[in-house]
């Protein structure tokens, strides 16, 4: 009897163990759920899907210029002479005609005083010459060497009066001026520059383009000049290009039509933005983007599901911007309401 109970409680011993193996190795659920998939519900897209496509967007090319003077004009002395005073300051304004600087005048003023003694000596011998050619005094050979003498001490005076003007330099024309190039004091010589001159309502803009682009660039077509000095922002069209490409930096220069502006002086820096043939392009609107950081960022929408991805933004161009890349033609993305 004792065996029999023995047996009987190793045999549910043994089958307690085997259920509890077989529950262990999942084969027994009790009520559960057997595992496997079940689609879910996407929550709506909160804003506008925008489908990205390629279009032709306008090129533009900065290139570094600056302001040059159409008519820099060097003021020379046409005589040799010492500094006597300077009239000018770098920066001040001047009228045709006004003095700029003047050389010491007392040799030539001694030269214009001997010329005009002269010239009263021989005036005074022509007349008495003339008188006596009426009365037959003297020959008309006599009278014609008088005659001579005096036209001669004329031009005399009239030359050293010349020179002793030159004395008194002068502006050949309206400007401000540039630079002085001498100091009172100097010995100065014929030809040698005194001041230079420029008009301010001759100025242009000068920038250099690299030879890739020669093919683009025309005649007559309208640029974006800026002066960030003042803030100065105009459309000049361009008045010259020039068939010599520099040949280190394999560039050439291109000019703009004269600006006017009373504030801008030769040598301010300037931008130009050259337009050039369209390319195309992914353009998208600037309020899609989101700056995380250091990053620009868009809202995907893949699968009907919003996700962040990073974007190369470009040119803005108004109220939109170019994806350099990061997006390509065809895909979709969220725009906030």
């Amino acid at each position: 009897m004792t065996s029999k109970k023995k047996l009987y409680g190793l045999a549910v011993l043994v089958l307690g163990a085997l259920v509890f193996m077989l529950w262990l190795a999942g084969l027994l659920h009790f009520g559960k759920i057997a595992p496997g998939t079940v689609a879910l519900k996407a929550p709506p897209l909160q804003g506008r899907v925008l489908a990205v496509q390629e279009r032709a967007i306008p090129q533009e090319l900065e290139v570094l210029g600056s302001v040059i003077s159409k008519s820099l004009t060097q003021v020379s002395s046409q005589v040799p002479g010492r500094v006597a005073k300077i009239w000018v300051e770098a920066g001040s304004r001047v009228k045709a005609g006004e003095p700029l600087v003047s050389l010491a005048a007392g040799e030539y003023q001694a030269r214009l005083s001997q010329a005009q003694a002269q010239l009263q000596q021989a005036g005074a011998d022509f007349k008495r010459y003339q008188s006596l050619l009426k009365e037959g005094a003297v020959s008309p050979q006599e009278f014609g060497a008088v005659e001579a003498r005096y036209k001669t001490a004329r031009a005399q005076v009239a030359e050293a009066a010349t020179v002793s003007g030159y004395t008194l330099v002068k502006a050949p024309g309206a400007g401000v001026v540039a630079e002085r190039k001498t100091a009172v004091g100097d010995v100065v010589q014929p030809g040698q520059p005194l001041v230079i001159l420029y008009d301010p309502g001759k100025l242009q803009i000068e920038g250099e383009v690299n030879d890739n682009y020669r093919q683009q660039i025309k005649l007559g077509e309208m640029v974006r000049v800026s002066v960030p000095a003042l803030q100065l922002q105009t459309d000049l069209p361009l008045t010259e290009i020039f068939p010599i490409s520099a040949a280190g930096s394999r560039t050439f220069k291109v000019r703009t039509a004269t600006i006017q502006n009373q504030e801008l002086v030769p040598g301010m820096f300037a931008r130009l933005q050259l337009r050039l043939a369209p390319a195309r392009g992914i353009l998208i609107p600037k309020s899609a983007v989101r700056q995380v950081g250091q990053l620009s960022m868009v809202e995907a929408v893949v699968d009907n599901r919003p996700a962040r991805r990073q974007v190369k933004l470009g040119r803005q161009l108004g109220e939109q911007v170019e994806v350099l890349a990061g997006l390509q033609s065809g895909d979709k993305i969220l725009l906030s309401e």
